[in-house]
């Protein structure tokens, strides 16, 4: 695991968006957004998007920079799907993206 991953598993990043959040230690941040399948328009989609939201995030090809690391995929109450990905442009970033040990490991 990485710290990267240990903070956006933090339920108060929730609350903020998430450029406030890594810019200041040093991110570039890249996102892309999809609106979530609607039941009227894509009801194929919309089901398989109900059946295993995860699943349908991960099929979608997204397009992350050179150089930039895909970090996550989720959906957000404003009914989109959000890629976020990050590349690190501080040593206190690239310190963030490197493995860490895990305890008792």
């Amino acid at each position: 695991m990485r710290l990267i991953d240990q903070l956006l598993d933090h339920p108060l990043l929730e609350e903020r968006p998430v450029k406030r959040i890594l810019e200041p230690l040093g991110f570039h941040v890249h996102i892309e957004t999809l609106d979530i399948p609607d039941q009227d328009e894509e009801p194929e989609d919309a089901e398989r998007f109900g059946a295993d939201p995860n699943a349908f995030m991960a099929a979608i090809a997204f397009e992350v920079p050179v150089g930039f690391t895909e970090l996550d995929r989720f959906d957000n109450e404003d009914g989109e799907i959000v890629m976020l990905a990050v590349k690190p442009n501080s040593q206190m970033a690239a310190s963030m993206m490197a493995p860490v040990a895990q305890e008792g490991a």
